[in-house]
């Protein structure tokens, strides 16, 4: 009874996850198109809008969906993970803060692993245009598959801080105030607009606590692949070359260029997220 309660646990996650992760890609796709662009040009005095209106005159509304396939297949998969093992993992640890934060970090650093070849090829994909497939075909044409794995690692250390600060922060805080409201107010009281009140606060927080993680991260993964297809890896592709480069253009400040418009996607998408999972349970539980 243990086991198939436990199974259709986890399948329930499944589900939600699944419903979370495709709701926050569609509606978080443009404003990630108009931050991975501010990122990549590092352009002191490129604001939010200006960089939006420049996409949309060199390439019509096609260009903030570009590369959205790659994260919207994968967003499934994502999703899964993050919410399996951030449950698995706090269910083993003590029921305090420290354990809800300790189980969130387990979960980014298992999402980094699939996180950082994705978001290496979506990046190139808006930036460069062309489909995923062909571009690990390239690779593997020029390099073999140790370079294509090796191409495919590129930002993982920052990826890993990035995924294991934002979910620490973004689950294990969001449980917590969630525990809270539930002892105030008694779960059935709760409804979605309690979930949006605080994970719209929860997500802008989490982002904005691994943001220098990502604008590093970013910058290495936007570097032309062709040289590192051919062993010569751009200098920019390493942290040190990246944290550099991302320094002498702008300080502080350039850590955070494009904040703007990551935190409002931040937002966007760490509500929709978490809003559509605890429906789509609620649904479940109910069925």
């Amino acid at each position: 009874a243990a086991k198939t309660q436990s199974m259709s646990s986890i399948t329930d996650e499944l589900i939600a996850g699944s419903a979370a992760g495709f709701a926050s890609t569609i509606l978080g796709a443009p404003l990630d198109a108009v931050k991975v662009r501010m990122q990549h040009l590092q352009q002191p005095g490129l604001t939010t809008w200006a960089c939006a209106l420049a996409m949309l005159r060199e390439s019509g509304v096609p260009a903030f969906f570009r590369g959205v396939g790659v994260p919207l297949l994968n967003s499934v998969l994502m999703n899964t993970v993050m919410f399996v093992v951030f449950e698995e993992v706090q269910s083993a640890l003590p029921d305090t803060t420290g354990g809800a934060l300790a189980a969130g970090a387990v979960s980014g650093l298992a999402q980094s692993l699939l996180s950082t070849p994705m978001d290496l090829l979506k990046i190139q994909v808006q930036l460069r245009g062309g489909h995923p497939l062909s571009i690990l075909r390239r690779l593997a044409a020029r390099s073999g598959a140790v370079g294509v794995a090796s191409t495919l690692s590129v930002g993982g250390s920052m990826n890993m801080l990035r995924e294991g600060v934002f979910t620490a922060v973004y689950l294990g805080l969001y449980s917590r105030l969630r525990q809270r409201l539930e002892l105030a107010h008694g779960e059935q009281a709760l409804h979605s607009g309690h979930v949006l009140a605080l994970s719209a606060p929860v997500g802008a927080l989490a982002w904005l606590s691994c943001y220098g993680f990502d604008t590093v991260k970013s910058v290495q993964q936007s570097q032309p692949l062709d040289r590192a297809a051919a062993n010569k890896a751009p200098p920019l592709s390493t942290v040190a070359g990246a944290t550099r480069h991302v320094w002498e253009r702008g300080g502080v400040a350039g850590f955070y260029r494009g904040a703007l418009a990551s935190t409002s996607r931040a937002v966007l998408v760490t509500a929709s997220r978490l809003v559509a999972y605890e429906r789509t349970k609620a649904l479940l539980s109910e069925a």
